[in-house]
Parts: structure tokens; sequence; C-alpha cells
């Protein structure tokens, strides 16, 4: 179909065009496979949720951003944990339905775009499942911030790998299916580690992985 971007032309645009970063290529992947409307919501099972943000070592006074918010899935647990918790989540309808369910709590709510938030200028760490749409850009932003501590996204694990392979400062963590998701998304999911304080540069060898999930398969929940 007219404007989609195939496995094919994951390194280039349009014919006849230069190379292009790996990161513009894994952007244009997920958002020509991106399916239904653009505000496409899949929530993440509770105990799935509840088990990364154990993994993730958040403690009390801790300031922790869930970025995709959703209505909760990882703010729940996050909250749990003492943290001092953020909650960033565009859709009015979500935004309003964390203020209701966490009537009462600590949870500070930013309904703010994810392109426009302004992070912290104190020491945070990241807990989330963003839009997959938009999980370059939150790729980006973090490993930019001064202040980023760690940083574990749940995103499609064919990007998860793309990312670890590229970067030292990023690692794959525990898988997720894709039935952890309701609806189910269309690809399994893995967390990426972000350590913003380790080495730069490239990982010394790149990895194959049999099975890797291929584009015409990536599109998955725009929302965590």
């Amino acid at each position: 179909p007219a404007g989609r971007v195939g496995p094919k032309m994951a390194g280039r645009i349009g014919e006849g065009s230069s190379t292009i970063p790996a990161w513009v290529a894994a952007w244009c992947v997920v958002a020509a496979v991106q399916r239904g409307p653009p505000w496409g919501y899949h929530q993440l099972d509770p105990g799935v949720a509840a088990s990364i943000v154990a993994a993730a070592g958040i403690g009390p006074g801790d300031l922790v951003l869930d970025l995709g918010a959703g209505t909760g899935a990882l703010t729940a647990p996050l909250l749990r944990t003492g943290a001092r918790v953020i909650a960033v989540e565009a859709h009015p309808g979500r935004a309003a339905a964390l203020r209701r369910r966490f009537a009462g709590s600590t949870l500070q709510i930013w309904q703010v775009d994810l392109i426009r938030l302004r992070l912290p200028d104190e020491p945070f760490t990241v807990v989330a499942n963003p839009p997959w749409a938009l999980a370059e850009t939150v790729r980006s932003r973090l490993l930019g911030a001064r202040e980023l501590r760690r940083a574990d996204l749940l995103v499609p694990r064919w990007l998860a790998r793309r990312w670890a392979d590229a970067d030292r400062r990023i690692t794959v963590g525990r898988s997720v299916r894709a039935e952890a998701f309701r609806p189910a998304a269309r690809t399994g999911a893995a967390v990426a580690l972000l350590r913003p304080s380790g080495p730069r540069g490239r990982s010394p060898r790149r990895r194959r992985h049999p099975g890797r999930v291929g584009a015409a398969d990536a599109a998955g929940p725009a929302y965590g």
C-alpha cells in the first residue's frame, strides 16, 4: 500500500536516497506498521507490571517517571515502593482515569505530550511502557538527560535488541509475551535497560538473534 515502509526499506527511504541513521529507520518501521486510531491502547497485565517494577530496584523517596502511564498498570506498583511517582499521560480520558484511581495518593499526574515533556532537573529514574511509535524519541531524550539515573523501557523486542547492538549503554532485560497486553500486542516486547553512565559507542560485536521479529510484525501498543 502507498506510504508503507517495508522491511527492505529499513535502511533507505525512496529510490536513490542516501542511507539514513538506524534510529530513523527504526522509527519509520514502527510508525509504518502502527495499526488502529492514534489513541490505540493496549493495557499491560498487572502481574507483569509488578515484576518489571520489582526488577527496577526502586526505593522509598526515589523520583520515578512513568511515561505513557495509561490507566496505571505500572503506576500502581511504583507507588507501592514509596517512591515519588510522576505519571505522564497525554490522553485526556486516561489522565482523568488516573486522577480517579489514585485520588488521595501522592501521585503527580502530568497531562502532556512526551515530545514536549520537560524532564526533571534532579536525579530521576524511568520505568515505563511508552507509546511504541515514540520509542526512539523517548530513548534519545532520556540518554541525553543529565539527571537520568536509569530507565527501564518496555518496547518491541526487536527494537530493544537493535538498541543494545548499537549502544553499550543499553542492554536487554526480561521478555514479555504479546499476550501480556489486552488486547494482545502484534509482537512480543522486552525491557530495554538504559544506563547513561555506561560506556558509549556500539557494542563490541553484533549479536545474531534467531527468530527476531520482522518489521512487518512490529506493531504493538501505542500506550502502556
